[in-house]
């Protein structure tokens, strides 16, 4: 069966994902995977109830990619037919956002009528008190380089936590589930590749794993001309 990939597809991936392994030494920002987001939303926020917005705000945010001016700025007509139309302020560039049902529940919800008025250091810390209710507390180390000096920080997870960890989040969580990064970037408003894969956060062990992926996927397909191109056929295939 025809995969539909170019010859360079799976090996352009693999080469940025070795440069990541590679150059990976400083790192500024996090990510939470789908489990750290179940456990957030989950949160018991009963005895903190002032937080239960600004707790499904941040979880919209990591199923929709959005940016804080974005996100803190929805209406309830971006929402049109199960998927948000948002111009982005940053770029000034539309995007259409197709919503998971938990993130389609929470606008629906939560936030229909009204987005609390919200200033983002005030929003980033009231994130940073959820993930630790959440018990988000494994400690994460990050190193810089100041002068000659190597400068090592060590907080616990939630104490990294910012609003911009939901649209690294995810970009992240939509690469490592396979989503190609083409449509990723159709949603997030990246426009450059290179700036995709500098802005995604995941470990120097997820990305030999997905080079891993990337092998099997590669080396169970054979290359023909098909079109005036070269695309690539499962050896399974018997034709």
């Amino acid at each position: 069966m025809l995969t539909g990939l170019k010859l360079n597809t799976i090996g352009k991936t693999i080469k940025h994902l070795r440069g990541f392994i590679k150059d990976r030494v400083k790192s500024d920002a996090i990510y939470l995977s789908h489990q750290e987001i179940a456990t957030i939303y989950q949160t018991d926020l009963s005895d903190h109830p002032h937080l239960i917005e600004y707790r499904d705000l941040f979880v919209l945010a990591c199923l929709t990619g959005l940016r804080f001016s974005d996100f803190s700025t929805l209406k309830p007509e971006d929402l049109q037919r199960d998927m948000l139309y948002k111009k982005q302020e940053k770029s000034d560039h539309w995007v259409i956002i197709p919503l998971r049902e938990e993130a389609k529940h929470i606008f629906t919800r939560q936030f229909k009528e009204r987005i609390p008025a919200l200033t983002n250091p005030e929003f980033n810390r009231h994130i940073k008190t959820i993930g630790k209710l959440a018990a988000l507390n494994r400690s994460i180390k990050f190193s810089y380089k100041k002068g000659n000096k190597s400068i090592e920080v060590i907080k616990p997870k939630y104490d990294w936590i910012t609003s911009h960890t939901a649209r690294r989040s995810f970009c992240t969580n939509e690469f490592l589930a396979g989503t190609p990064v083409e449509l990723i970037m159709k949603i997030s408003g990246h426009k450059r590749t290179k700036d995709f894969y500098k802005y995604i956060r995941i470990s120097p062990e997820e990305a030999a794993n997905k080079i891993k992926e990337l092998w099997i996927k590669r080396d169970g397909m054979r290359l023909v001309q098909e079109g005036g191109g070269v695309v690539l056929i499962s050896n399974t295939n018997n034709q």
